[in-house]
């Protein structure tokens, strides 16, 4: 199980990772919509827990803006992208 959820981890990081065009940034953050649109559809509902874990252990941040919250990589996360995630 451990192992599976830090697969998962690093999925969510290499997601983000990704739609911000492979710049490793703190600045750069999206919405929850377009870091989900990179998985399927029958598994969005567990990555968006994923997503939580992730910002429980510091490797993402959370923006809130009025209702609505953006995500984006914090230097930990950013460290593990550069190190596990491929361009394409």
């Amino acid at each position: 199980m451990e192992k599976l959820e830090q697969e998962d981890l690093l999925a969510i990081v290499c997601a983000i990772y990704r739609r911000c065009g492979y710049r490793a940034t703190v600045h750069c953050h999206l919405p929850v919509e377009a870091i989900m649109s990179l998985f399927p559809p029958w598994m969005r509902k567990y990555y968006r827990k994923i997503l939580r874990k992730a910002v429980n252990k510091g490797l993402v941040y959370e923006k809130t803006h009025g209702k609505k919250s953006s995500y984006g990589l914090t230097r930990e996360g950013i460290e593990l992208a550069l190190t596990y995630c491929v361009e394409e």
